[in-house]
């Protein structure tokens, strides 16, 4: 008999997902994130609370289209168009972040590119000056990092790259 009511509830359950992912789905904004293709990797809940308040805050806000861009002000009553003001056109999460072409030709994103490689950099070089390894160098060729390891016989390449949306 209780077989039957765990059963019941775990489908009640279910059923209350359901409705809520439907009512995600008609909500414009809030709802994008049922249509994103992720990739399988996971973050924990420790690994996420090592991270600084402010890039967590970032993060949340990404994901779920809350920063303050031109389109969001606009549509707050915040601001009286929704336009980028560098380039004219709608100023979106996506336009904001790697879809701005007078950004792209004044070359900011390659700052922001450089300034993420150079703390990844950073990192590298203190792990590597934990286990005393003797293994880099330096270049401006891509890709962007390449670390390997003699003991493991393994290579990886990093290229980071800024992604256009469309």
């Amino acid at each position: 008999m209780k077989r039957a009511t765990v059963t019941t509830h775990v489908g009640v359950f279910d059923s209350d997902k359901e409705k809520q992912r439907s009512k995600a789905v008609e909500l414009g904004s809030q709802g994008a994130w049922t249509k994103w293709d992720l990739p399988k990797g996971k973050i924990t809940w420790p690994e996420l609370w090592t991270l600084e308040p402010f890039c967590i805050s970032f993060l949340l806000r990404a994901v779920y289209d809350t920063l303050p861009t031109p389109t969001n002000l606009h549509r707050w009553g915040m601001r009286g168009d929704s336009l980028c003001s560098l380039y004219g056109s709608r100023g979106t999460l996506a336009h904001i972040l790697a879809g701005c072409k007078t950004a792209l030709s004044q070359g900011r994103y390659r700052w922001r590119h450089d300034k993420v490689l150079s703390a990844l950099a950073d990192i590298l070089e203190q792990e590597r000056r934990k286990k005393h390894q003797t293994h880099v160098v330096q270049t401006s060729l891509r890709p962007d990092v390449v670390i390997w390891s003699e003991e493991v016989k393994r290579i990886i390449l990093i290229e980071l790259t800024v992604g256009r949306w469309l």
